[in-house]
């Protein structure tokens, strides 16, 4: 075969095995990582290229995360989040260090983007999009908006973590799947 046949063949496989492999990755992370229970506040926005998602905006993010003992971190740098649960079954971000953790220690790979005056470090959650349809996501933002007024309990995401990376499994609503929830009748 002449080389530039050959070139194309290998750009073709290239082309074709980075979507396989992050479908792969993503697959593995919900069939074999950790759930954890993210606290959320949802807005609905439009991506023209991608359709209809809920942009979720973890408490997560807000918070100002403790850097442990002896890591040396700084702003905009990446970082090993060291991941817990609360009283309330919620995951918390327990502590930013920069070596990677046991292999028993949920974590998540993140990047630090401001330093607290006390020395911890806000992060941003790098999944932070739920996909909807046309239909579903308007309605999806309407049940956020009740949470609001306080007529929706509870709003979080169920987030598998593995091996530093996560990715959104389901957004619930009252402890019910989001689909399920906006099927109901609402008053």
């Amino acid at each position: 075969m002449k080389p530039k046949i050959i070139l194309l063949i290998v750009l073709f496989a290239i082309q074709l095995a980075i979507p396989g492999y992050m479908i792969f990755e993503q697959n593995q992370i919900l069939t074999e990582g950790t759930a954890y229970k993210f606290k959320t506040r949802p807005i609905d926005p439009y991506d023209p290229f991608r359709g209809r998602y809920v942009t979720l905006a973890f408490d997560a993010n807000q918070d100002v995360i403790p850097v442990v003992e002896g890591a040396d971190i700084e702003s905009e740098q990446w970082v090993y989040a060291l991941l817990d649960i609360d009283d309330e079954g919620y995951a918390v971000l327990q502590g930013l260090t920069d070596v990677e953790p046991d292999s028993g220690q949920d974590y998540l790979y993140l990047e630090t983007y401001y330093r607290s005056y006390d020395g911890g470090f806000q992060v941003k959650l790098p999944f932070n999009r739920y996909y909807a349809s046309e239909e579903s996501a308007p309605k999806i933002e309407s049940a956020v908006w009740r949470r609001q007024r306080d007529e929706v309990e509870d709003v979080y995401a169920v987030i598998r973590v593995l091996n530093g990376k996560g990715t959104i499994e389901e957004l619930m609503v009252n402890d019910m799947p989001i689909h399920e929830y906006i099927m109901q009748p609402q008053e």
